[in-house]
């Protein structure tokens, strides 16, 4: 009975999850500009950008989403490639935002990237574990 009633109960859980992870779908791409727009509202929120800083990082974040588009499309079957790009974008973004922000904005950015790449290791290695926790177990009869 016991054994009937956990087996109920995984499914049944099994069965949520899975429902829930279809009813997120497929997310729609942003555009550049989009992309550029949600960026600099973050950072307006986080740093407190005048308006000229706003409209400089709005015009140089659209370029860059539209270069790394491009870049993306271009070496998508190269993933070394693609890592190299990436790594040159972060640069550029990190180039650009010490020529826009103040000292003080700079360090406050540079603080909340650190804190944000913490939270996103984090759940990764929470999906990690998961996927051991999921694993099906062997039930002795």
């Amino acid at each position: 009975m016991k054994k009937l009633v956990f087996l109920a109960t995984t499914l049944l859980m099994f069965l949520a999850i899975t429902v829930n992870a279809q009813q997120r779908g497929p997310r729609e791409r942003m555009t550049p500009e989009q992309q550029a727009t949600r960026t600099v509202e973050r950072l307006t929120t986080e740093l407190k950008l005048t308006d000229k800083q706003q409209a400089d990082l709005k015009k140089w974040y659209t370029e860059s989403f539209k270069k790394r588009e491009e870049a993306m499309q271009k070496n998508r079957d190269n993933r070394e490639a693609m890592r190299d790009q990436m790594k040159k974008d972060r640069e550029a973004a990190d180039a650009e935002l010490k020529k826009v922000l103040t000292e003080e904005q700079y360090k406050t950015y540079k603080a909340n990237e650190e804190k944000r790449m913490k939270e996103w290791q984090q759940r990764g290695r929470q999906g990690l574990s998961l996927i051991h926790i999921s694993e099906p177990t062997r039930l002795d009869v």
